[in-house]
């Protein structure tokens, strides 16, 4: 016969295993709800114009891409000089 406080025991760790898998799949389905929805807006934008597959690579613009953003002032450290 088995004694009841080990079996009581089994169970309480079966219970605390299974709580942390129950949490572990609810993070993983936010994930999976978090990349459908990214998905999905992404659906929404227009898809970009396929290539043929006999086209030349020489086709593609080479032309440099401009940042969107401003460029950052220096500050009057910027031309100190620096030590290793």
């Amino acid at each position: 016969m088995r004694d009841i406080y080990e079996l009581i025991r089994q169970r309480e760790a079966d219970v605390e295993r299974f709580e942390r898998e129950i949490e572990c799949a609810h993070t993983e389905l936010d994930a999976l709800r978090l990349a459908a929805k990214l998905l999905d807006e992404n659906a929404e934008a227009p898809r970009p114009v396929a290539v043929a597959a006999n086209a030349s690579a020489a086709s593609f613009s080479t032309a440099p891409v401009r940042p969107t953003t401003p460029a950052a002032t220096p500050t009057p450290w910027a031309s100190a000089k620096q030590f290793p």
